[in-house]
């Protein structure tokens, strides 16, 4: 083992155990609410950020402008669904108990679930858990694994030739996840509508073309650029009228 990869697997231990008290959680989990442009609305976008945001980010990065513009009927909500939820895997618990039930019982027709980067792996996990809870997830450049699972799934010849493990270890979420896509793929009437988006130059792009390759040309989107808020806003502008697709 290297000392650059000695040194990686001591700080995730640090941070899944004695650290984790440094990267808080708390309950329950904070939220901005944007009202719809029109005032009322039947539809809720929740909307999860990447590791370097925040829920604020989303205004300030000029979202919540493109979703007044593009989705005039849906009211939004961004969570702050900082790294410490991830950390202390509660985050499904918290979205469920802190936004999702709540949106439930408001009457909304549907709920869908956005997130970027770290975001959209939040969103994955929760979909998992909860597949009928919410009508479909839009995945903006997500982390979806590292390399060695990517590296994997590429060998074999794509998600379609990929065989997961007949025994998943607990702890390895990351090909539970691509388990849960790969079915999601195979019969989509078992799972939340998948929208996915991304840059041509992102860092995660082997994974999001690895998923793209397994889904209809019409819930995917590829714009030029990488992992920034540009491609990002662009994206966001490009999949939220495909919320209302069939």
């Amino acid at each position: 083992m290297t000392v650059r990869r000695s040194a990686m697997v001591l700080v995730v231990a640090c941070c899944a155990t004695a650290c984790g008290w440094f990267f808080r959680a708390p309950s329950p989990v904070a939220t901005i609410r944007y009202p719809s442009a029109k005032g009322t609305a039947d539809d809720l976008l929740v909307l999860l950020p990447g590791r370097a945001a925040r829920a604020h980010s989303f205004a300030e990065q000029g979202i919540i402008d493109i979703v007044n513009h593009t989705s005039p009927g849906v009211d939004a909500v961004a969570v702050d669904a900082t790294l410490g939820y991830y950390i202390h895997r509660n985050l499904p618990e918290r979205l469920d108990v802190d936004v999702i039930e709540p949106a439930r019982a408001h009457g909304y027709r549907a709920i869908w679930l956005a997130g970027i980067s770290m975001g959209g792996l939040g969103t994955v996990l929760y979909a998992q858990r909860h597949p009928k809870s919410v009508a479909g997830v839009m995945l903006v450049a997500p982390f979806l694994g590292d390399e060695p699972v990517i590296a994997e799934i590429e060998a074999a010849g794509g998600l379609h030739q990929w065989v997961p493990p007949a025994s998943i270890d607990p702890e390895d979420y990351q090909r539970e996840l691509w388990r849960w896509l790969k079915s999601c793929t195979s019969r989509p009437e078992s799972c939340p509508r998948i929208l996915l988006g991304f840059g041509s130059d992102d860092r995660f792009v082997r994974a999001h073309r690895l998923l793209a390759a397994e889904m209809p040309a019409s819930q995917v989107v590829e714009v030029p650029g990488g992992h920034t808020w540009g491609p990002w806003q662009k994206l966001f502008a490009a999949l939220l009228p495909k919320m209302k697709q069939p």
